[in-house]
């Protein structure tokens, strides 16, 4: 018979246990920061130097595993540079929150004056993604020169500006930069009374040269967000209206267009599910693509259930998981999905392939990497690089700068893939039960989208995944 003294040692220890599991996941106090309310701004905050020093105040607050060094960097980039318009703010924003080296810790919202035309990277290529109606021509584009810059080379010029990440995050974030004026004139890049000369290039060799200037009203941008300036159909951030060089199904077609590839359809279905025929005829694969959008909405259960029913109805030839614009949301949402592939993999012998690229980033970098985890000798990974390190703050809440109305977010937990999550690991609490350390994830297989690919409605990845 266990003794009274025996039963309290034993809830005592398991108290004791939970309570250091709990603490091991608060770094640097983060845990608390989290229940901490956010602070309204002050009254006497007026304009964008109010906007200024309520970021200092929340950041101070809200932006946890920091160092010291950074903190000091921060106040100095705010210090030393002009806010005296709504573009100067974004870019000081963007540049003092770049020194916490996070990519997570960003204006998650920006607003500029903006050049009519949006770009977006191809393996080869900056291509105009999408233009204002009196500029549709141009879209399909490719960009030679950009005030006087070619893109291929001086894209490195706005990494000051983008923090954290890898080299191909910070290629894929120079694409917002290049269409803000004020941006290109800060790196050194030839803006001429607000105006810019592009050199492009038509896919029939045309070569020519248009002169532009930025749009009257600022307009938004996200870093979580802009890849969807590529996907036809899509009006968010402003662009109602604009036209991409390819056609969304439904559209009515004309002479010239190209329809999108599967990758590009439907824009506003965050998980989308469709029956692909293997290239050998023999079997059929099961397509599931996820993908973000500005507010880091999760697909709704109705969605994610639709899904998880196909994958357990199993007889399908291999599972081609689609995540390389999975930008974001709670990973909790889409793991389900995860393990169902990974379980149905296994059991019936087939594989998986995981398309990525540098926009999986956040959440979505967290659910495939767990491919890795739980069915690792079925899964593939095709693509070029992902968005952020294995290892980084990704756990944030958003303040909006009250003046401007610009979206920060600020970010107080760690994730880290790349180890096995212990009780006593210094992540986000669930991390400890829900996920699995994988080493290291990458591409097995490089392999991207030219601009010709895009121009012609082709999708490597994909033909890849099928092959």
């Amino acid at each position: 018979m266990v003794s009274r003294r025996t039963k309290w040692a034993l809830g005592a220890a398991i108290v004791g246990a939970a309570a250091a599991a709990v603490a091991s996941s608060v770094d640097q106090g983060s845990l608390a920061r989290t229940l901490l309310p956010m602070r309204r701004p002050r009254h006497d905050l007026v304009g964008f130097g109010g906007d200024v020093e309520f970021l200092r105040s929340a950041v101070a607050r809200h932006e946890f595993g920091t160092s010291a060094e950074e903190r000091q960097a921060f106040d100095q980039v705010l210090t030393a540079r002009p806010v005296r318009t709504i573009d100067e703010l974004t870019l000081a924003c963007c540049e003092a929150l770049a020194v916490f080296d996070n990519a997570a810790t960003t204006v998650l919202i920006t607003r500029a004056h903006r050049l009519p035309l949006r770009f977006a990277w191809m393996r080869d290529s900056l291509v105009v993604a999408k233009a204002a109606p009196e500029y549709e021509h141009l879209a399909g584009q490719r960009v030679r020169l950009i005030a006087g810059g070619a893109p291929d080379v001086s894209w490195p010029l706005f990494a000051r500006y983008v923090g954290g990440g890898t080299p191909a995050w910070l290629r894929n974030r120079s694409a917002w930069f290049f269409s803000v004026p004020e941006a290109l004139r800060q790196v050194g890049l030839g803006v001429h009374g607000g105006v810019v000369a592009l050199e492009l290039e038509a896919v029939d060799g045309t070569i020519s040269e248009v002169r532009l200037a930025a749009t009257d009203q600022p307009m938004p941008g996200g870093p979580m967000a802009d890849f969807r300036d590529r996907f036809p159909g899509d009006e968010g951030l402003g662009t109602r209206g604009w036209r991409t060089a390819l056609l969304d199904p439904g559209e009515s077609p004309e002479d010239g267009d190209q329809p999108s590839p599967l990758y590009l359809q439907h824009w506003d279905t965050l998980l989308r599910t469709s029956e692909v025929p293997l290239a050998s005829g023999e079997g059929v694969a099961l397509y599931l693509r996820l993908m973000g959008n500005p507010d880091g909405d999760d697909p709704d259960q109705e969605a994610i259930d639709e899904a998880l029913a196909l994958v357990e109805g199993g007889g399908y030839a291999r599972y081609v998981v689609d995540v390389r614009y999975h930008s974001g949301g709670d990973y909790r949402a889409s793991l389900p999905l995860v393990k169902a592939v990974s379980r149905m993999a296994r059991a019936e012998h087939v594989p998986i392939k995981v398309l990525v690229g540098p926009n999986t980033i956040g959440g979505g970098l967290i659910s495939a990497s767990q491919y890795l985890a739980h069915a690792p000798e079925r899964t593939t990974v095709l693509g070029n690089d992902v968005g952020d390190r294995l290892r980084s703050r990704a756990q944030g809440r958003t303040i909006v700068l009250p003046h401007s109305q610009l979206v920060v977010q600020l970010c107080h937990d760690w994730h880290d893939l790349g180890s096995e999550p212990s009780p006593w690991s210094d992540v986000w609490l669930p991390d400890k039960f829900l996920l699995q350390g994988i080493g290291e994830f990458r591409p097995d297989v490089d392999v991207q989208n030219s601009w010709q690919d895009y121009l012609a409605g082709r999708d490597r990845l994909l033909d890849e995944a099928l092959a």
